[in-house]
């Protein structure tokens, strides 16, 4: 049996961000029923990680359930993303989730905080930054 991360973070995507991730991240969050077809070249969608299920997993070692959700926010014309999930991070796919979706985070400035992750024996979270 392994030890669990909370990973808990929100961001918005930049207006550029292509359809295609869209659609990945609605899949990660519950919110499409099909797995995409073309997944982009990246270590996080390799087969020995669980992305797909990453950001729907909960366990009872942390305060707060499971709830990520990507919202599309016709007035600003622009995505938020909101997660909150914890899970066994044998492969690394918080640290590997987070580096594929930076490129696509609206930053206003450098080292743009997002959220955090905490291990379930951890008494302090570390801090994301973009």
């Amino acid at each position: 049996m392994g030890m669990y991360t909370e990973l808990v973070c929100a961001f918005q995507l930049i207006e550029e961000t292509p359809r295609s991730i869209i659609d990945i991240l609605e899949f990660m969050t519950g919110q499409r029923e099909e797995q995409p077809n073309n997944l982009p070249d990246h270590e996080l969608f390799s087969n020995e990680t669980r992305w797909k299920w990453m950001l729907q997993s909960d366990s009872f070692y942390f305060d707060g359930k499971t709830y990520s959700k990507i919202e599309n926010d016709m007035i600003v014309g622009t995505c938020y993303v909101s997660i909150r999930c914890n899970l066994k991070d044998y492969d690394d796919e918080i640290a590997k989730f987070i580096d594929w979706v930076s490129p696509y985070i609206q930053k206003d400035h450098d080292r743009y905080f997002i959220g955090y992750e905490r291990y379930e024996e951890d008494k302090e979270p570390t801090l994301i930054f973009v």
